[in-house]
Protein backbone atom coordinates (compact mmCIF):
# COMPACT_ATOMS: atom_id res chain seq x y z
CA UNK A 1 0.00 0.00 0.00
CA UNK A 2 2.75 2.47 0.89
CA UNK A 3 4.49 1.96 -2.45
CA UNK A 4 1.22 2.60 -4.29
CA UNK A 5 0.45 5.73 -2.26
CA UNK A 6 3.84 7.19 -3.11
CA UNK A 7 2.80 7.17 -6.77
CA UNK A 8 -0.38 9.21 -6.21
CA UNK A 9 -0.46 12.04 -8.75
CA UNK A 10 -3.98 13.42 -8.20
CA UNK A 11 -5.73 13.72 -4.84
CA UNK A 12 -9.46 14.40 -4.53
CA UNK A 13 -10.23 15.56 -1.00
CA UNK A 14 -13.79 15.47 0.35
CA UNK A 15 -14.52 14.85 4.01
CA UNK A 16 -17.53 12.60 3.42
CA UNK A 17 -16.17 10.57 0.50
CA UNK A 18 -16.79 7.32 2.43
CA UNK A 19 -20.53 7.97 2.90
CA UNK A 20 -22.62 5.48 0.93
CA UNK A 21 -25.67 7.78 0.69
CA UNK A 22 -23.79 10.97 -0.20
CA UNK A 23 -24.43 12.03 -3.81
CA UNK A 24 -21.18 14.00 -3.99
CA UNK A 25 -19.23 10.98 -2.72
CA UNK A 26 -20.72 8.85 -5.50
CA UNK A 27 -19.74 11.40 -8.14
CA UNK A 28 -16.15 11.50 -6.86
CA UNK A 29 -15.91 7.72 -6.73
CA UNK A 30 -17.18 7.41 -10.30
CA UNK A 31 -14.71 10.03 -11.52
CA UNK A 32 -11.77 8.45 -9.68
CA UNK A 33 -12.47 5.06 -11.26
CA UNK A 34 -12.77 6.58 -14.72
CA UNK A 35 -9.54 8.58 -14.40
CA UNK A 36 -7.71 5.46 -13.26
CA UNK A 37 -9.01 3.67 -16.34
CA UNK A 38 -7.52 6.53 -18.39
CA UNK A 39 -4.10 6.04 -16.84
CA UNK A 40 -3.99 8.55 -13.97
CA UNK A 41 -2.93 7.69 -10.44
CA UNK A 42 -5.76 8.90 -8.22
CA UNK A 43 -6.38 8.90 -4.49
CA UNK A 44 -9.64 9.91 -2.82
CA UNK A 45 -9.08 11.37 0.64
CA UNK A 46 -11.92 11.36 3.16
CA UNK A 47 -12.84 10.72 6.76
CA UNK A 48 -13.04 7.13 7.98
CA UNK A 49 -16.67 6.03 7.88
CA UNK A 50 -16.79 5.64 11.69
CA UNK A 51 -16.13 9.38 12.10
CA UNK A 52 -18.87 10.57 9.76
CA UNK A 53 -21.66 12.38 11.62
CA UNK A 54 -24.90 13.33 9.86
CA UNK A 55 -25.72 17.07 9.55
CA UNK A 56 -27.77 18.63 12.32
CA UNK A 57 -28.42 16.66 15.46
CA UNK A 58 -27.64 17.50 19.07
CA UNK A 59 -25.00 20.06 20.11
CA UNK A 60 -22.74 17.12 20.98
CA UNK A 61 -23.15 15.63 17.48
CA UNK A 62 -22.50 19.00 15.88
CA UNK A 63 -19.31 19.34 17.93
CA UNK A 64 -18.21 15.84 16.87
CA UNK A 65 -18.85 16.72 13.23
CA UNK A 66 -16.86 19.95 13.50
CA UNK A 67 -14.01 18.19 15.29
CA UNK A 68 -13.89 15.50 12.60
CA UNK A 69 -13.77 18.14 9.87
CA UNK A 70 -10.92 20.01 11.57
CA UNK A 71 -9.07 16.72 11.92
CA UNK A 72 -9.61 16.05 8.23
CA UNK A 73 -8.14 19.43 7.33
CA UNK A 74 -5.01 18.64 9.34
CA UNK A 75 -4.77 15.19 7.76
CA UNK A 76 -5.04 16.76 4.28
CA UNK A 77 -2.19 19.13 5.10
CA UNK A 78 -0.15 16.12 6.21
CA UNK A 79 -0.79 14.34 2.90
CA UNK A 80 0.33 17.40 0.96
CA UNK A 81 3.53 17.84 2.98
CA UNK A 82 4.51 14.16 2.90
CA UNK A 83 3.74 13.50 -0.76
CA UNK A 84 4.41 16.86 -2.34
CA UNK A 85 7.05 15.44 -4.70
CA UNK A 86 4.54 12.99 -6.18
CA UNK A 87 1.54 15.33 -6.49
CA UNK A 88 0.33 16.55 -9.86
CA UNK A 89 -2.92 18.07 -8.62
CA UNK A 90 -4.91 18.58 -5.42
CA UNK A 91 -8.66 18.87 -5.94
CA UNK A 92 -10.69 20.08 -2.97
CA UNK A 93 -14.43 19.36 -2.99
CA UNK A 94 -16.78 21.60 -0.96
CA UNK A 95 -16.43 20.24 2.59
CA UNK A 96 -15.05 21.10 5.08
CA UNK A 97 -14.88 24.89 5.04
CA UNK A 98 -11.39 26.10 4.15
CA UNK A 99 -10.36 22.92 2.31
CA UNK A 100 -9.26 24.82 -0.83
CA UNK A 101 -6.58 26.49 1.32
CA UNK A 102 -4.87 23.07 1.52
CA UNK A 103 -4.69 23.00 -2.26
CA UNK A 104 -3.33 26.55 -2.26
CA UNK A 105 -0.65 25.39 0.21
CA UNK A 106 0.35 22.59 -2.17
CA UNK A 107 0.65 25.08 -5.01
CA UNK A 108 2.78 27.46 -2.97
CA UNK A 109 5.08 24.78 -1.53
CA UNK A 110 5.62 23.28 -5.00
CA UNK A 111 6.26 26.74 -6.50
CA UNK A 112 3.34 26.36 -8.83
CA UNK A 113 4.07 22.82 -10.00
CA UNK A 114 1.01 21.28 -8.27
CA UNK A 115 -2.30 22.22 -9.87
CA UNK A 116 -4.70 23.50 -7.23
CA UNK A 117 -8.41 23.11 -8.08
CA UNK A 118 -11.45 23.95 -5.97
CA UNK A 119 -14.34 21.82 -7.23
CA UNK A 120 -17.59 23.54 -6.23
CA UNK A 121 -20.80 21.49 -6.19
CA UNK A 122 -22.76 23.39 -3.53
CA UNK A 123 -22.98 27.15 -2.94
CA UNK A 124 -25.93 27.08 -0.56
CA UNK A 125 -24.14 28.58 2.44
CA UNK A 126 -22.37 31.28 0.42
CA UNK A 127 -25.29 32.33 -1.76
CA UNK A 128 -28.08 32.46 0.82
CA UNK A 129 -28.47 34.62 3.95
CA UNK A 130 -27.18 32.83 7.06
CA UNK A 131 -27.66 33.36 10.77
CA UNK A 132 -25.44 32.32 13.64
CA UNK A 133 -21.84 33.15 14.48
CA UNK A 134 -20.37 29.76 13.58
CA UNK A 135 -22.19 29.62 10.23
CA UNK A 136 -21.07 33.13 9.34
CA UNK A 137 -17.48 32.28 10.21
CA UNK A 138 -17.65 29.19 8.01
CA UNK A 139 -19.07 31.23 5.13
CA UNK A 140 -16.25 33.77 5.44
CA UNK A 141 -13.64 31.01 5.46
CA UNK A 142 -15.22 29.38 2.40
CA UNK A 143 -15.19 32.68 0.50
CA UNK A 144 -11.56 33.33 1.44
CA UNK A 145 -10.55 29.82 0.40
CA UNK A 146 -12.25 30.08 -2.99
CA UNK A 147 -10.54 33.38 -3.71
CA UNK A 148 -7.18 31.80 -2.81
CA UNK A 149 -7.63 28.82 -5.13
CA UNK A 150 -5.52 28.47 -8.23
CA UNK A 151 -8.49 27.28 -10.32
CA UNK A 152 -12.20 26.85 -9.73
CA UNK A 153 -14.34 24.22 -11.43
CA UNK A 154 -18.10 23.97 -10.99
CA UNK A 155 -20.93 21.90 -12.45
CA UNK A 156 -23.21 24.41 -14.17
CA UNK A 157 -23.13 27.76 -15.93
CA UNK A 158 -25.63 29.15 -13.43
CA UNK A 159 -23.23 28.27 -10.59
CA UNK A 160 -20.30 29.79 -12.49
CA UNK A 161 -22.24 33.06 -12.61
CA UNK A 162 -22.87 32.90 -8.85
CA UNK A 163 -19.17 32.23 -8.18
CA UNK A 164 -18.20 35.21 -10.32
CA UNK A 165 -20.58 37.45 -8.36
CA UNK A 166 -19.31 36.20 -4.99
CA UNK A 167 -15.57 36.04 -5.63
CA UNK A 168 -14.81 38.05 -8.73
CA UNK A 169 -13.23 34.86 -10.13
CA UNK A 170 -14.08 32.95 -13.29
CA UNK A 171 -14.98 29.27 -12.93
CA UNK A 172 -14.68 26.54 -15.54
CA UNK A 173 -17.76 24.35 -16.05
CA UNK A 174 -17.53 20.56 -16.22
CA UNK A 175 -21.09 19.22 -16.25
CA UNK A 176 -22.31 16.50 -13.91
CA UNK A 177 -22.65 12.92 -15.06
CA UNK A 178 -24.09 9.67 -13.75
CA UNK A 179 -23.12 6.06 -14.03
CA UNK A 180 -24.95 4.07 -16.68
CA UNK A 181 -28.13 2.40 -15.44
CA UNK A 182 -30.03 -0.50 -16.96
CA UNK A 183 -32.87 0.68 -19.17
CA UNK A 184 -36.23 -0.74 -20.11
CA UNK A 185 -38.75 0.59 -22.58
CA UNK A 186 -41.18 3.08 -21.02
CA UNK A 187 -44.81 2.06 -21.08
CA UNK A 188 -45.96 5.40 -22.50
CA UNK A 189 -49.66 6.17 -22.81
CA UNK A 190 -50.69 3.87 -19.96
CA UNK A 191 -52.98 5.21 -17.26
CA UNK A 192 -52.35 6.36 -14.67
CA UNK A 193 -49.11 8.18 -15.49
CA UNK A 194 -46.54 6.91 -12.99
CA UNK A 195 -44.33 9.65 -11.45
CA UNK A 196 -41.49 9.12 -8.98
CA UNK A 197 -39.68 11.45 -6.58
CA UNK A 198 -36.68 9.65 -5.09
CA UNK A 199 -34.26 10.96 -2.46
CA UNK A 200 -34.23 13.45 0.37
CA UNK A 201 -36.45 16.53 0.21
CA UNK A 202 -35.93 19.62 2.35
CA UNK A 203 -37.18 23.18 2.04
CA UNK A 204 -35.03 23.67 -1.06
CA UNK A 205 -36.86 20.78 -2.78
CA UNK A 206 -40.47 22.05 -2.85
CA UNK A 207 -43.11 19.43 -3.61
CA UNK A 208 -46.25 21.04 -2.24
CA UNK A 209 -47.22 22.66 -5.55
CA UNK A 210 -47.03 19.30 -7.30
CA UNK A 211 -49.03 17.55 -4.58
CA UNK A 212 -51.70 20.25 -4.67
CA UNK A 213 -51.98 19.91 -8.45
CA UNK A 214 -52.30 16.14 -8.67
CA UNK A 215 -54.22 15.31 -5.47
CA UNK A 216 -57.33 13.43 -6.52
CA UNK A 217 -56.41 13.05 -10.22
CA UNK A 218 -57.20 9.56 -11.40
CA UNK A 219 -54.84 9.76 -14.39
CA UNK A 220 -51.63 10.44 -12.41
CA UNK A 221 -49.98 8.53 -9.59
CA UNK A 222 -47.02 9.93 -7.60
CA UNK A 223 -44.67 7.85 -5.47
CA UNK A 224 -42.41 9.71 -3.03
CA UNK A 225 -39.47 7.56 -1.97
CA UNK A 226 -37.29 9.28 0.60
CA UNK A 227 -37.37 11.47 3.67
CA UNK A 228 -36.85 15.02 4.89
CA UNK A 229 -38.84 18.02 6.09
CA UNK A 230 -40.61 18.54 2.75
CA UNK A 231 -41.65 14.88 2.62
CA UNK A 232 -43.25 15.29 6.05
CA UNK A 233 -44.99 18.48 4.89
CA UNK A 234 -46.59 16.80 1.88
CA UNK A 235 -47.39 13.69 3.89
CA UNK A 236 -49.51 15.87 6.17
CA UNK A 237 -51.16 17.51 3.15
CA UNK A 238 -52.08 14.14 1.65
CA UNK A 239 -53.52 12.96 4.96
CA UNK A 240 -55.71 16.07 5.15
CA UNK A 241 -57.18 15.67 1.66
CA UNK A 242 -57.21 11.87 1.85
CA UNK A 243 -55.74 11.52 -1.62
CA UNK A 244 -55.16 7.95 -2.76
CA UNK A 245 -53.01 8.67 -5.82
CA UNK A 246 -49.94 9.72 -3.80
CA UNK A 247 -47.99 7.09 -1.88
CA UNK A 248 -44.91 7.22 0.33
CA UNK A 249 -42.00 4.84 0.72
CA UNK A 250 -38.72 4.97 2.57
CA UNK A 251 -35.38 5.28 0.80
CA UNK A 252 -34.94 2.71 -1.95
CA UNK A 253 -31.96 0.40 -1.35
CA UNK A 254 -29.10 0.89 -3.81
CA UNK A 255 -29.59 -2.58 -5.31
CA UNK A 256 -33.25 -1.80 -6.07
CA UNK A 257 -32.79 1.65 -7.63
CA UNK A 258 -32.68 0.52 -11.25
CA UNK A 259 -35.97 -1.36 -10.90
CA UNK A 260 -37.60 1.58 -9.09
CA UNK A 261 -36.47 4.01 -11.79
CA UNK A 262 -37.77 1.70 -14.53
CA UNK A 263 -41.19 1.39 -12.89
CA UNK A 264 -41.83 5.12 -13.28
CA UNK A 265 -42.83 6.92 -16.49
CA UNK A 266 -41.44 10.28 -15.33
CA UNK A 267 -39.03 11.29 -12.57
CA UNK A 268 -39.72 14.41 -10.51
CA UNK A 269 -36.82 16.74 -9.70
CA UNK A 270 -37.32 19.88 -7.62
CA UNK A 271 -35.15 22.87 -6.74
CA UNK A 272 -36.55 26.06 -5.19
CA UNK A 273 -36.30 29.00 -7.57
CA UNK A 274 -34.28 31.05 -5.08
CA UNK A 275 -31.68 28.26 -4.96
CA UNK A 276 -30.90 28.52 -8.67
CA UNK A 277 -27.16 28.94 -9.09
CA UNK A 278 -26.29 27.20 -5.81
CA UNK A 279 -26.33 23.57 -7.02
CA UNK A 280 -27.29 21.29 -9.93
CA UNK A 281 -29.62 18.41 -8.99
CA UNK A 282 -27.89 15.16 -9.92
CA UNK A 283 -31.29 13.40 -9.94
CA UNK A 284 -31.84 14.80 -13.44
CA UNK A 285 -28.94 12.80 -14.85
CA UNK A 286 -29.86 9.67 -12.91
CA UNK A 287 -33.26 9.84 -14.60
CA UNK A 288 -31.72 10.34 -18.02
CA UNK A 289 -29.28 7.49 -17.40
CA UNK A 290 -32.25 5.23 -16.68
CA UNK A 291 -33.89 6.34 -19.94
CA UNK A 292 -36.67 8.28 -18.24
CA UNK A 293 -37.89 11.81 -18.79
CA UNK A 294 -37.84 14.53 -16.14
CA UNK A 295 -40.65 16.59 -14.64
CA UNK A 296 -38.57 19.52 -13.35
CA UNK A 297 -39.99 21.90 -10.74
CA UNK A 298 -38.04 25.14 -10.49
CA UNK A 299 -36.47 27.98 -12.44
CA UNK A 300 -35.84 27.50 -16.16
CA UNK A 301 -32.46 29.24 -15.71
CA UNK A 302 -30.79 26.45 -13.73
CA UNK A 303 -28.31 24.16 -15.51
CA UNK A 304 -30.40 21.02 -15.03
CA UNK A 305 -33.55 22.77 -16.24
CA UNK A 306 -31.69 24.07 -19.31
CA UNK A 307 -30.49 20.54 -20.09
CA UNK A 308 -34.03 19.15 -19.78
CA UNK A 309 -35.56 21.88 -21.94
CA UNK A 310 -32.94 22.03 -24.70
CA UNK A 311 -32.78 18.25 -25.07
CA UNK A 312 -36.57 17.85 -25.03
CA UNK A 313 -36.10 15.35 -22.21
CA UNK A 314 -39.00 16.50 -20.10
CA UNK A 315 -40.99 19.41 -18.73
CA UNK A 316 -39.87 22.48 -16.78
CA UNK A 317 -42.48 24.32 -14.70
CA UNK A 318 -42.45 26.58 -11.64
CA UNK A 319 -42.46 24.72 -8.34
CA UNK A 320 -45.53 26.63 -7.09
CA UNK A 321 -47.32 26.97 -10.43
CA UNK A 322 -50.23 24.62 -9.72
CA UNK A 323 -52.05 25.60 -12.90
CA UNK A 324 -48.91 25.15 -15.01
CA UNK A 325 -48.25 21.75 -13.46
CA UNK A 326 -51.76 20.56 -14.24
CA UNK A 327 -51.55 21.87 -17.81
CA UNK A 328 -48.25 20.06 -18.35
CA UNK A 329 -49.73 16.85 -17.00
CA UNK A 330 -52.85 17.24 -19.14
CA UNK A 331 -50.61 17.54 -22.20
CA UNK A 332 -48.58 14.45 -21.30
CA UNK A 333 -51.61 12.32 -20.48
CA UNK A 334 -53.53 13.54 -23.52
CA UNK A 335 -50.86 12.70 -26.10
CA UNK A 336 -50.19 8.96 -26.24
CA UNK A 337 -46.56 8.20 -26.95
CA UNK A 338 -45.29 11.57 -25.72
CA UNK A 339 -43.82 10.09 -22.54
CA UNK A 340 -41.94 7.48 -24.57
CA UNK A 341 -40.58 10.19 -26.91
CA UNK A 342 -39.37 12.22 -23.94
CA UNK A 343 -37.70 9.15 -22.46
CA UNK A 344 -35.91 8.43 -25.73
CA UNK A 345 -34.56 11.99 -25.92
CA UNK A 346 -33.46 11.81 -22.28
CA UNK A 347 -31.45 8.66 -22.91
CA UNK A 348 -29.93 10.10 -26.07
CA UNK A 349 -28.85 13.31 -24.32
CA UNK A 350 -27.30 11.32 -21.52
CA UNK A 351 -25.40 9.01 -23.86
CA UNK A 352 -23.99 11.93 -25.83
CA UNK A 353 -23.22 14.35 -23.01
CA UNK A 354 -23.47 13.07 -19.45
CA UNK A 355 -21.69 9.73 -19.18
CA UNK A 356 -18.92 9.13 -16.67
CA UNK A 357 -16.52 8.64 -19.58
CA UNK A 358 -17.34 12.08 -20.97
CA UNK A 359 -16.90 13.67 -17.56
CA UNK A 360 -13.65 11.81 -16.96
CA UNK A 361 -12.21 12.97 -20.27
CA UNK A 362 -13.04 16.58 -19.47
CA UNK A 363 -11.44 16.29 -16.04
CA UNK A 364 -8.36 14.54 -17.43
CA UNK A 365 -7.83 17.35 -19.92
CA UNK A 366 -8.33 19.91 -17.14
CA UNK A 367 -5.84 18.28 -14.78
CA UNK A 368 -3.16 17.69 -17.41
CA UNK A 369 -3.39 21.08 -19.10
Amino acid sequence: MRARERRDAVVFAYAYAASERDAVARVIDELAKELRSQGLQVRVLGLPERLIVAPGGTPCEKFRRLSAEVGFLLRSVGVVVRRLRHLRAFVSVDVPSGLPLVGALARVLSRGRVKDVAWVMDLYRLATPQSGTVTNIRSSVELLALRASGDIVTIGSCMASTIAELTGREADVIPLWHRALRRSDPVGGASPLQMLYSGSARDLHPLQGLVTAIAGRDDVHLTISGSGSEVENVRAMVADVRSTNITFRGFTPENELESAYADADLHVVSLAEQMTGTCVPSKVYASMSAGRGVFYLGSPKGQAAVDVATSGAGVVVGSRDVRGINEALDDLVGRPGQVANIAQRAGQFFDENRTVKAGGSRWRDRLLS
